[in-house]
């Protein structure tokens, strides 16, 4: 603007004449006067203009802002303010390129302006440009230290962000925020127990958030506490109505449909999940109702629901939907729905790989072999060493291979196993279609192929006696559970994997007659598990009287007799009780006698005389006709020839078609004298 006034005076522009000279001398006051001026004009625009922007700013119009904003920085250019104002006004309208472009613009400039351009970047999914833009800062602000955790946990990173979000949690206690998100880091990276852990110490502000309620909901269901589960989201849909109906003013009709309200999708959609996981039938059907009805709020509501909500929805309904071709089309539809390119970046990883094996399952269904295959493949490079993409590899190839499937889903699993030993997952499904085509020695060795604590899990040691059992092999069966009752007596954290493992010691004992087994699995069962079981002690004292009678005994006098139990000999001394006439009822109070039941008098017919009651009823009257004994008999009084045989048979006999009467075998035809009719005759005659 400058420039463009100096160039636009007359000064300089005239043919130089007499008085050039002296025009000449008077130029530089002249364009200082005029320099001046507009400095001060250029500061006054200045000052409107920011008063513009401030007015704008502060009723959040960041769209009536950004004209101000921009001509803010034609008349200062290297203002920090001014930039600041139009950085401002561009983020809140999410027009993050333009934004990042004008922080590359001032990326010298003394104020650099990292952080903004640090969450441009983020915003723009370019995590890792976001993530070293952050770092080159030395000294690092609380902002900078919470973006840099909300990059980390979109990277994935979820066991360094919730290091993060636990140091700023302890640096600002009153932020309940930090520890809502510390708990979603840990239930996001497969750490239920860490969560309840951090949890633990912070049970207080339970009864004020319904974020840490429902976080802690999610870590108990990974748990499989169920009803704890579901009591935690109870209390956070309680929280939460009260918050909203502290914010809003909602009326009468409003608070009674609150249960509808987008807030409290997410909630119901994982008390959908918990009434899922029970399995009941009343549960799962209740599940798809909430699913649903979830789903049906995203067009009725004018305020959007949460898309991550919206998607997890859609593939729960999916798992809930039969398998027929109807369902299947709208499971498709729905399943596309919840995989998007949009929530990429919005969806946790295990949410996004949970989706996409659904997704491909649907298609091996709908035997869309092809389409399985890209999902496949798409799968393998974003989780490249995921073992259950192998495994939906294996899946494709199996459905794929009609005659071969077997040998082309063996060579997807040896394949991952190649690079990845031990893998638990891959194991126990190569295992699984070594069990399918009635490999039992082979099945067994893969899953020998195990760690030691994963094949002293319960369901892999069980899996692993009943394979051996079958091959008729009781000594490696008792040898891989003694091995199994080793480890889990070692570890004093999991009683319950203990308990489920001696209990099925035992009953391998009493199958193989192998009591020194079921003595030593009730024994360590009362040890270290509940030392109050009376079955275990019973079985114990049961399984030592024969080889150890002495400590059969002394376990004995363990056990509480009751006392009303009555000496045998004194029972059987003791005379027949009478039955009394009377019930006696509480305190010995005689009741009254029984009363006999009054006959009724029998209902007969309308015009019914029972002294003349005539002829009985037909008994037969309610069989079909054919059953009736009458109808039988008019079938055997039928000829027995025409009753049987093809369609137009004949009856047989001998003299069926010979006529019946007088024999003429005696009469001489030569003999006949007889004269022709006198008709004959005459009609001859009349003819010549």
């Amino acid at each position: 603007w400058l420039k463009a006034v100096s160039s636009g005076s007359s000064v300089g522009r005239r043919p130089p004449g007499r008085r050039g000279a002296a025009q000449r001398r008077s130029c530089p006051a002249a364009a200082m006067a005029e320099e001046e001026y507009a400095r001060e004009h250029a500061a006054e625009q200045l000052e409107v203009t920011m008063a513009n922007i401030k007015r704008f700013l502060d009723r959040e119009q960041y769209d009536k802002a950004l004209p101000f904003c921009n001509k803010a920085v034609e008349l200062r250019p290297t203002c920090p303010v001014v930039c600041r104002c139009r950085i401002f006004a561009l983020m809140n309208l999410s027009r993050w390129a333009d934004a990042l472009q004008s922080c590359e613009k001032l990326a010298t400039s003394e104020d650099s302006f990292t952080f903004e351009r640090a969450y441009c970047l983020y915003r723009l999914n370019n995590t890792a440009g976001a993530l070293e833009a952050l770092s080159s800062q030395k000294s690092k602000q609380a902002r900078d230290k919470q973006l840099e955790a909300q990059i980390r946990y979109r990277m994935g990173d979820y066991e360094g962000c919730a290091t993060m979000y636990e140091e700023l949690y302890s640096e600002d206690p009153e932020e309940s925020g930090f520890l809502v998100n510390a708990l979603a880091s840990h239930v996001s990276g497969d750490q239920p127990r860490e969560a309840m852990r951090l949890m633990g110490d912070h049970e207080e502000l339970l009864e004020s958030s319904y974020e840490l309620c429902f976080n802690l909901a999610c870590a108990l269901i990974d748990e499989g506490k169920l009803d704890e589960a579901m009591a935690r989201l109870e209390e956070a849909k309680r929280i939460c109505k009260e918050e909203i109906i502290e914010a809003e003013d909602l009326s009468e009709e409003e608070v009674a449909q609150l249960d509808d309200h987008e807030e409290l999708a997410a909630i119901n959609v994982q008390r959908a999940v918990v009434m899922q996981r029970r399995g009941g039938a009343e549960d799962l059907e209740g599940a798809n109702e909430m699913y649903n009805r979830v789903m049906r709020l995203r067009i009725a509501r004018e305020r959007e629901i949460d898309v991550t909500v919206l998607a997890v929805a859609s593939n729960n309904a999916v798992t809930l939907s039969k398998s027929n071709k109807g369902k299947l089309l709208d499971a498709l539809k729905r399943i596309n729905l919840a995989s998007k390119e949009s929530l990429e970046h919005k969806l946790t990883k295990k949410q996004r790989l949970d989706i996409a094996i659904n997704k491909i399952l649907l298609l091996l269904q709908s035997s869309r072999i092809d389409e399985a295959r890209r999902e496949c493949q798409r799968l393998a490079q974003d989780f490249p060493d995921n073992p259950r993409v192998a495994v939906a590899q294996a899946t494709v190839a199996y459905k794929e291979k009609k005659g071969k499937g077997a040998e082309g889903a063996e060579e997807a699993f040896q394949a991952y196993l190649s690079t990845h030993k031990g893998d638990e997952e891959v194991l126990v499904c190569l295992s699984q279609l070594h069990l399918m085509q009635k490999r039992d020695e082979k099945a067994a060795e893969v899953l020998g192929q195990l760690s030691k604590r994963g094949r002293a899990r319960p369901h892999i040691a069980k899996a692993i006696i009943d394979m051996h059992m079958r091959q008729k092999n009781p000594e490696k069966a008792v040898a891989s559970l003694r091995e199994a009752m080793r480890y889990w007596t070692e570890d004093e954290e999991s009683e319950k994997d203990l308990g489920q493992i001696l209990r099925m010691a035992a009953r391998l004992g009493e199958q193989t007659k192998d009591r020194s087994l079921v003595a030593e699995s009730f024994k360590l069962y009362l040890e270290h598990v509940d030392g109050s079981d009376t079955e275990a002690l019973c079985g114990l004292i049961k399984a030592l009287a024969t080889s150890d009678p002495e400590t059969a005994e002394e376990y004995a006098q363990r056990l509480k007799v009751p006392d009303w139990v009555v000496d045998p000999e004194e029972l059987e001394l003791q005379p027949i009780p009478k039955v009394s006439q009377y019930i006696k009822v509480g305190g010995g109070v005689a009741d009254e006698a029984r009363k006999p039941k009054r006959k009724r008098k029998p209902r007969y017919p309308k015009g019914f005389d029972p002294a003349n009651p005539g002829p009985p009823p037909d008994p037969e009257r309610w069989l079909p006709k054919r059953d009736r004994t009458e109808q039988k008999n008019k079938l055997k009084k039928k000829d027995k020839y025409l009753a049987r045989g093809p369609q137009g048979a004949m009856p047989a006999e001998e003299n069926a078609f010979r006529k019946t009467g007088p024999s003429t075998a005696h009469i001489d035809l030569s003999k006949d004298s007889g004269s022709r009719p006198k008709g004959n005759q005459s009609k001859r005659k009349g003819k010549k």
